[in-house]
């Protein structure tokens, strides 16, 4: 159980019979705060100030003229011409990002493609190499498997 402030607490001594009752209030102290009293009265004032201005010159506004239309479509007509143009720019500028991406996508693949064609074509002049390094292996171990020549059969001219 808690106690609360402005309670009456019961406190007990050895014995529950002899109850002490004891009364405990707090009070607030209360002073006369005239600083703010002020405050709230020059607010008050400033506030029915304002109300009274601006009820004083809401009639007094000029009968609107055709040059007042005028100017205001004229102002209308360039805000529309600005806002058109924006939209102009930022839909050029999506177009010019799109194509941007297109033509590096673009690019990425024919430098891919590119470079699978060079390895490729590697591969054929390794296996050409290789096949051609064979043939002349193979043609060296035929050529020293041969019975020897002798020097009349290698002889250009008849004896």
């Amino acid at each position: 159980m808690t106690y609360q402030p402005g309670e009456t607490r019961h406190t007990f001594e050895e014995t529950p019979r002899q109850a002490i009752r004891e009364d405990m209030r707090i009070e607030a102290r209360q002073s006369n705060n005239t600083v703010a009293w002020i405050v709230a009265a020059v607010v008050a004032v400033v506030a029915i100030i304002a109300v009274a201005f601006m009820v004083g010159t809401a009639g007094r506004e000029d009968a609107v003229t055709s040059e007042d239309l005028t100017a205001v479509a004229e102002q209308a007509r360039a805000q529309g011409l600005i806002e058109g143009a924006q939209s102009g720019y930022n839909a050029a500028s999506a177009q010019a990002q799109a194509s941007y991406n297109t033509a590096a996508s673009n690019a990425q693949i024919a430098a891919d493609r590119a470079a699978a064609e060079a390895r490729a074509a590697a591969a054929e002049t390794r296996a050409a190499t290789e096949r051609a390094r064979a043939e002349a292996a193979e043609s060296l171990n035929e050529a020293a498997d041969a019975a020897p020549v002798s020097e009349a059969e290698t002889s250009p001219y008849p004896q």
